[in-house]
């Protein structure tokens, strides 16, 4: 493999992350609607085909990871609190929407909040684990949101490793790294596995000690490498290699030798493949259809909204009286669950943050640009 020095000739816009979250989501949504197919004939197929989809979610924190670090080099302490006050304002306030409207649709009632505080709401507002004995899903109320709890944990290592200054990457390698050997040092030994429980009396530190922080490093790793000065000098090589990946990392996943999210299965594969895209986007033109790229856009809130289509489509569809077990309601549902989320997208995302961007107090000085987290 040859390298040579240049700059990435490719703009800034990078369509190609974009894509990737559209692929992510979609492979999430299809995932959960395999279990349309439950006690079917069709099931072992489903299970087979559509798990794998599952790695989007270990391809969303690469992305994230990726995304952080690719914005914010050249900034330090100063830029902490904007960068905070961007993340909450991007990833908060669609969640505690769903949030609500997942306690009321699920329970339904004028005791539907009541009853959903009590088993869990207030700590899926704050993106507490409810149970942080049971990683890495936590038991949370709204079943999608143990990936934000995750998430956040990795915007605070972020923003602390940014008060280093020059030493902010190494900061943060620590903080992560160090996070993750509480397990290992503190209790019992090395456990790679992330549903292994290392029985800390903290949630925070529970979250910490997980490996799958480690895949938010992966994408730090990608972003550098963007940013490096050198690429490969043959278009023909860059291809071969994206190939290379997909395929070897496509046939490990189906054949199951990577079958869990973790930070060496599905995450060594996306934090891989976000590594050679990066490179390589610096020789090639990654050229990305417009629907994809809409479908990135509108990712969070597809991620956000898509179980709650599932479960209240399919208790519509119980109640007439009619099949949901087959294909055809995979395929229609998952199309139903892209209609609602570009609806939640244009309501909540678009209008709601935009009504709280313009909030009087530091609210109002912040740019928050459509699509910059991973979810």
């Amino acid at each position: 493999m040859q390298l040579v020095m240049g700059q990435q000739p490719a703009s800034d816009r990078l369509e190609w992350i974009q894509a990737l979250r559209a692929i992510a989501c979609l492979g999430v949504v299809f995932t959960h609607a395999r279990y349309f197919l439950l006690d079917t004939p069709e099931w072992p197929v489903a299970e087979h085909w559509l798990t794998v989809g599952a790695a989007g979610v270990d391809l969303f924190f690469v992305i994230s990871g990726f995304i952080m670090a690719y914005t914010t080099f050249g900034q330090g302490a100063a830029q902490v609190g904007s960068f905070l006050r961007r993340r909450l304002l991007r990833v908060w306030p669609p969640l505690a929407v769903m949030v609500l409207i997942w306690a009321y649709a699920m329970n339904g009632g004028s005791a539907a909040l009541a009853a959903a505080a009590r088993n869990g709401l207030l700590k899926n507002l704050l993106l507490i684990p409810v149970n942080s004995h049971v990683p890495p899903y936590f038991e949370m109320f709204l079943p999608v949101a143990w990936t934000l709890v995750f998430e956040v944990y990795f915007y605070l290592v972020f923003a602390l490793s940014m008060l280093a200054g020059r030493w902010r990457w190494l900061l943060l390698h620590g903080l992560i790294l160090g996070g993750m050997l509480l397990d290992p040092v503190a209790v019992q030994g090395w456990q790679w596995t992330t549903q292994h429980d290392a029985g800390l009396r903290s949630a925070l530190l529970s979250v910490a000690a997980n490996p799958l922080v480690l895949e938010f490093l992966y994408g730090v790793w990608a972003a550098m490498l963007l940013r490096a000065p050198w690429r490969l000098d043959s278009e023909r090589l860059c291809w071969h290699l994206l190939l290379l990946v997909l395929a070897l990392g496509s046939w490990l996943s189906l054949v199951r030798c990577w079958s869990f999210h973790g930070p060496l299965q599905w995450g060594l594969f996306a934090g891989v493949l976000v590594a050679t895209l990066a490179l390589i986007s610096k020789t090639v033109s990654l050229r990305v259809s417009p629907l994809l790229g809409w479908l990135g856009t509108i990712s969070y809130s597809l991620y956000l909204t898509h179980t709650c289509t599932q479960q209240l489509l399919i208790r519509y569809v119980e109640s007439q009286g009619w099949s949901s077990h087959s294909w055809d309601f995979v395929w229609c549902s998952s199309a139903l669950c892209v209609v609602v989320a570009y609806a939640y997208f244009e309501l909540v995302e678009q209008r709601l943050v935009g009504l709280l961007r313009g909030l009087p107090g530091w609210w109002r000085s912040m740019r928050v640009r459509t699509g910059d987290s991973l979810i």
